[in-house]
């Protein structure tokens, strides 16, 4: 049984890190995490200046979510830092308005990206949210995908598979060998976003599944904080490892 490593999708934390790059990320490593899943923003570091500062600070790379386009370029930048931070998952999503005008191009394209990626040894993951879960002629846009496109691993977000009316441990299970990271993403009993261990979710059932499974990485997301993302990442983190 593999061991849990827990981490954070910087996206929680962009305000703080736009203003304070290294800051943010030496009060994320204080906070008892393993690693870090960056989106777009790298502090303005080259890949090789980047790598050494996470080394410094005892932080792994667990993703990267980037644009499909860029995913499928063999040549972007994304790679150079992929290969610098020794990531192995690089992420994506598609949104409604895409699958809606056209579901095969967007199959082409993840196809693509998993086969851009697998020559460089990394595994293109998708990052489902709540509107993959309408259906297309009575299935759902995410299992259409993740059917078609084999390759594809799949980074379960526990918010957005409740928000999109499935039970998140059920649902999970159907893509058990799949799964190597887990967004744990808390809802309230509204449905609003909230710090770990505040909402509804059962997360403790969420680790078992993860336990059972093999998944390498759950990692904290949160989009909207009423508290500064830092106080909330601390709150969720904690929670986390507690659990974990």
């Amino acid at each position: 049984m593999q061991t849990i490593k827990t981490g954070i999708q910087l996206y929680s934390v962009r305000e703080p890190l736009s203003e304070d790059f290294e800051g943010t990320l030496r009060a994320l490593a204080d906070m008892n995490i393993q690693g870090v899943e960056f989106a777009f923003f790298y502090g303005g570091m080259e890949p090789a200046e980047l790598a050494d500062f996470l080394k410094k600070l005892n932080l792994e790379t667990c993703g990267i979510y980037e644009f499909i386009d860029n995913l499928c370029d063999a040549n972007h930048k994304v790679y150079d830092y992929a290969e610098a931070l020794d990531c192995k998952y690089l992420t994506m999503g598609f949104s409604l308005q895409e699958l809606k005008a056209n579901l095969a191009t967007c199959l082409e394209k993840a196809k693509k990206a998993c086969a851009v990626a697998k020559i460089k040894n990394i595994t293109i993951c998708y990052h489902a949210h709540a509107h993959e879960f309408e259906k297309f002629n009575g299935e759902y846009y995410l299992d259409i995908l993740l059917k078609e496109v084999p390759d594809m691993a799949f980074e379960a977000d526990t918010a957005w598979i409740k928000a999109g009316g499935e039970d998140i441990v059920n649902y999970m299970r159907k893509y058990v060998d799949r799964i190597p990271m887990i967004h744990a993403k808390d809802l309230d009993a509204d449905g609003n976003l909230t710090e770990l261990g505040n909402g509804v979710i059962d997360f403790k059932a969420v680790v078992d599944f993860a336990r059972t499974a093999n998944v390498e990485w759950i990692s904290y997301e949160q989009d909207i904080s009423k508290l500064s993302a830092l106080e909330s990442a601390e709150i969720s983190l904690c929670y986390l490892n507690e659990i974990i």
